[in-house]
């Protein structure tokens, strides 16, 4: 067959390029418009396979001309695709329908999805034009010989019909005025597996997907009515009893007085297609659902961000009043520090999840002290247990070993996640963390497992399903009651999972409460084991200390920081415990420093105009400078500890900066051999 012809419209040279290059098929002969009435005189004289219009165009636009190709009989079936780059709005798209096209695409548009749509019906124009012709030799071969060899002509025209129809790879049937199926070909019988007679009348309708056959049997009876060809796309099931997507095109057989006597139909396999298009119907819906949950979670993150800065900034305006009594500066700054570590904790949990989520969170696994650790979350936890007038328990179900391998802060971060959880979620009764140790089990491993049980609001069957899920509350009225991300329980999960364990709901029912369980699989260090727990309290204060005893009087650092507020806070605590701080306000600043004064360590900071941290450690490393240097930054990733330590760094804190921690290890670096 020649090649058959396709209008492509747009105003656009590039427009019209671009289309050409994805279209570059063998087949094809593209016609070209650059305007809605080029593409009506192109019309004129053409008959297309399917139509790509552009929506934008000056003087009549894509819509006006798809209206006009419509009015003209000639044209009236033919498939109109729209590609536009601008009319994306649902109205245009149901503008674009309603005039008659059979798709909308938007630009930037995927070359292999385009090519394969115009393909399909380039083909079905093929066919279509190869069925007409089919039948016009026939009536012409049966006006020439009818006389002659009208009996011996239908003979052979009916086995000449049947090898074709069976050559075919593609199903062919024909059925009568009257709707009665009377011929299927071989693809009919291979397929199905029913015989001819089977097949014949009515049988065909078995072969067909019964929650299809309702909607093709009334889009087959209403083509018999007007006498006009449908289309129509069901599944068929084959002899295996499996079933795949059909797309059947029929036309109409008439006499040479134009009444109908036959029909005659092909049946073609689009099931590949129409499972990517079920797909991409179902990611829409998935699409928008998660733009929604995206667009609540954003909501919730503004007000969970917001809240606390209010609180900061108010609080801290009242703390600057100077008709403020000492208690009351003190209560407002109290109240300051809170809600920054809420914030805080905010900001970690959204890293986390994001690391979670794209692979690159590590743990470590180093002795854990369960002793102390489960001593320190009672001490942090039972002052919030205690405001609520809620009993607050950690014991030991049953001994477990005092030390054990295992990633101490993920460990310490899922239990306060958890019991934090429980806490909020309860007005009365009791928190209860049980412990316990199981032995090497069938799979030869050790585990560690911890029951978070409380008397709370429960929850219900349908949120339990969804409890997991990152951004998830039970509902809109538990973010605005309770508070909170979403994120705690999505991210405990994951970071036991990241420690070969897991966190899972054991039962809740609500208003009774509700019961969680973590596991992580652990190494026991050494063969001590406790069955109680030494709450006694610790002094946790390092500054207090350091203060007293005067053991860091005199020691030299050099904080190199480019903020102004940091230096003045920073060297704020560090000469309270008696060091000296000289300041540099760049990383090039630090380097000269650094080189020309006897320091004991250098506290550098990261990010730096003119020469950051990093930079500047690799410079003194290279110059042959030995003292410490611990970076200071605002980014708590692993990859910058990793950063640090290749730069040349001894020591890596984070901010906002914990000042008991950056004391203690400056309590380990050496003297200043000349400090007064």
């Amino acid at each position: 067959m020649e090649k058959v012809d396709v209008l492509i419209v747009d105003d656009r040279a590039d427009g019209l390029l671009a289309l050409e290059s994805v279209l570059n098929l063998p087949n094809i002969n593209l016609l070209r418009a650059q305007s809605g009435y080029e593409a009506l005189a192109q019309l004129e004289n053409h008959d297309v396979a399917v139509i790509l219009l552009d929506v934008q165009m000056p003087g009549m636009d894509g819509f006006q001309t798809a209206q006009e190709i419509r009015r003209r009989p000639r044209h009236r079936q033919t498939p109109i695709i729209f590609v536009t780059a601008i009319n994306k709005d649902d109205q245009y798209i149901h503008r674009g329908y309603e005039v008659g096209a059979v798709d909308y695409i938007c630009k930037p548009f995927e070359p292999y999805t385009l090519k394969a749509k115009v393909a399909v019906f380039v083909d079905l124009f093929m066919k279509s034009k190869q069925l007409e012709e089919q039948a016009r030799i026939i009536r012409e071969s049966e006006m020439r010989e009818r006389y002659m060899r009208l009996a011996e002509l239908e003979v052979q025209s009916l086995r000449r019909y049947r090898s074709l129809a069976d050559a075919v790879p593609h199903i062919i049937w024909r059925a009568n005025v009257g709707g009665s199926f009377d011929y299927f070909n071989k693809g009919w019988t291979d397929y199905t597996g029913l015989s001819l007679e089977q097949s014949l009348g009515s049988g065909w309708q078995q072969a067909v997907y019964k929650d299809d056959l309702p909607l093709f049997l009334k889009t087959w009876m209403s083509s018999m009515n007007d006498g006009r060809g449908f289309e129509a796309e069901f599944r068929l099931i084959n002899k295996n009893g499996d079933a795949r997507w059909y797309w059947a095109r029929s036309v109409s057989e008439k006499d040479f007085s134009g009444d109908v006597i036959a029909w005659i139909g092909t049946c073609t396999d689009i099931h590949y297609r129409k499972t990517m298009e079920l797909k991409l119907i179902e990611a829409e819906k998935q699409a928008n659902a998660a733009s929604i949950s995206k667009s609540n979670f954003l909501a919730n993150m503004s007000h969970e961000i917001r809240t606390p800065m209010n609180a900061i900034l108010g609080f801290t305006e009242l703390v600057l009043d100077r008709n403020q009594t000492p208690q009351e500066s003190t209560n407002w700054l109290l109240t300051v520090q809170k809600n920054g570590q809420q914030l805080l904790k905010l900001i970690d949990e959204i890293l986390d999840i994001s690391k979670v989520e794209a692979g690159r969170l590590q743990v470590d696994f180093v002795e854990v002290d369960m002793q102390d650790l489960l001593g320190e979350i009672h001490e942090l936890l039972k002052v919030k247990a205690l405001s609520k007038g809620l009993e607050f328990k950690i014991q030991l179900d049953t001994p477990i070993p005092k030390r054990i391998k295992a990633d101490p802060m993920r460990l310490r971060q899922i239990l306060i996640n958890l019991i934090g959880n429980a806490l909020k979620f309860t007005n009365q009764g009791f928190v209860r963390l049980g412990v316990k140790w199981i032995p090497e089990n069938a799979d030869k491993q050790s585990k560690m497992q911890f029951y978070i049980s409380d008397s709370g609001v429960g929850i219900s069957e349908d949120a339990s399903k969804r409890l997991f899920e990152s951004f998830m509350q039970e509902d809109t009225t538990t973010t605005r009651k309770y508070g909170g991300t979403g994120l705690g329980l999505a991210l405990s999960r994951k970071l036991a999972r990241c420690m070969d364990g897991d966190v899972s709901l054991v039962e809740s029912v609500q208003a009774r409460g509700s019961t969680f369980l973590l596991e992580i699989a652990g190494i026991p260090e050494g063969t001590e084991s406790i069955d109680t727990i030494n709450y006694a309290q610790q002094n946790r204060r390092t500054i207090n200390r350091f203060k007293r005893d005067r053991r860091l009087n005199g020691l030299r650092v050099l904080l190199v920081e480019d903020v102004e507020d940091n230096q003045a806070l920073i060297s704020h605590f560090l000469k309270m415990v008696g060091i000296q701080v000289d300041f540099a306000d760049n990383g090039q600043e630090g380097v000269e420093k650094a080189m020309s004064a006897d320091y004991d360590a250098v506290l550098m900071d990261v990010q730096m105009p003119i020469m950051d941290g990093y930079e500047a450690t690799r410079k003194l490393r290279a110059a042959g400078y030995s003292k410490p240097i611990i970076a200071l930054t605002a980014h708590a990733l692993k990859e910058e500890v990793i950063n640090s330590r290749k730069a040349g760094c001894t020591g890596y804190i984070t901010k906002p900066v914990d000042f008991d921690r950056l004391i203690e290890i400056l309590a380990g670096q050496p003297r200043h051999l000349n400090a007064e």
